[in-house]
């Protein structure tokens, strides 16, 4: 778990620490709030804290909100800028391969800023949640399910004999596990809950046409004769609106800002004059499919 905590402390606070200017001493911008921890100068507060502890998943939250909690990030924070600060000081930062990380560092951050900046100016109206909802009305409905026992012999006569002795009071799981070919034999018939087009059609038309806790007459299909007891049954069901309003809002705005940033991306490579050298990728040899090899054309005999 420490090195997750210590990988959540640098995705909140890398680019911070990047940008400060190592030279200036004294309390940072942010002295208004209570200073947890100093480090050369530069402050922890609770405000950091804070912050990070709403990026950590909620499984995880509760333990580090706890004194020992906040004390391991705060250690952890404390370990990070003292190494940091002791990097500066030997001049690690100016070597050219660590300003390269470093940049790459502050472009990820500052694109991934602009992308959140986009998704929440997406405002999604109520006429688009509605219009989306009408649209896709099928993706909301639950179609009707049956909850079923059955015992399937092979002659017509034994499921009739059983019919007979279940309509007088049988026990229908007792009878199943004795009787049926089915592998649900063992299970009492029990099937479980089943939608329409999963069984065999004489079936499935003999099961839905049932009433809970009624049993069918003796049916026939491919498998065999069946006879049925329908345990229990589920009308087909509409989500309302409000019952799906969230999850259509969220669609929504991903699709939104989805088709935002790509219009973007197309302005941004227009004014800022992308071009990419595709003769660079022609120096390396074409690679196949991992695990998979390429087929030689076979060789052409000696000769001809």
């Amino acid at each position: 778990m420490k090195r997750y905590l210590i990988l959540v402390v640098l995705a909140c606070f890398t680019l911070a620490g990047c940008a400060q200017d190592t030279g200036e001493s004294g309390r940072d911008a942010r002295s208004d709030e209570d200073v947890v921890a100093q480090i050369a100068g530069e402050t922890i507060t609770e405000g950091d804290i804070e912050e990070i502890i709403s990026h950590i998943p909620a499984q995880y939250r509760a333990k580090y909100s706890s004194p020992q909690g906040r004390k391991e990030i705060v250690d952890g924070l404390v370990e990070m800028k003292m190494l940091a600060w002791e990097a500066r000081r030997k001049g690690i930062d100016k070597q050219e391969p660590v300003k390269v990380k470093i940049g790459y560092i502050i472009d990820q951050t500052l694109a991934k800023e602009l992308e959140n900046d986009l998704r929440k100016s997406v405002k999604v109206s109520e006429a688009d949640i509605e219009s989306y909802y009408r649209e896709h009305l099928d993706k909301y409905v639950t179609p009707e399910r049956v909850k079923a026992r059955h015992i399937l012999v092979e002659k017509q006569g034994l499921a009739g004999d059983l019919l007979g002795r279940l309509k007088k009071g049988a026990d229908f799981q007792e009878l199943a596990k004795k009787h049926s070919t089915c592998p649900s034999a063992d299970k009492g018939g029990d099937l479980g809950w089943f939608g329409r087009g999963k069984m065999a059609p004489e079936f499935e038309e003999a099961a839905f046409a049932l009433n809970k806790g009624e049993l069918s007459g003796v049916v026939k299909s491919s498998f065999g004769y069946h006879v049925i007891r329908l345990e229990d049954k589920r009308e087909s069901r509409t989500k309302t609106l409000d019952q799906v309003r969230k999850s259509i809002e969220r669609t929504l705005q991903k699709k939104q800002a989805e088709a935002r940033m790509a219009e973007l991306k197309d302005d941004i490579r227009k004014k800022a004059g992308v071009t990419v050298n595709d003769g660079y990728f022609s120096k390396f040899p074409a690679q196949g499919r991992p695990g998979v090899e390429k087929v030689r054309e076979p060789a052409e005999p000696e000769g001809e």
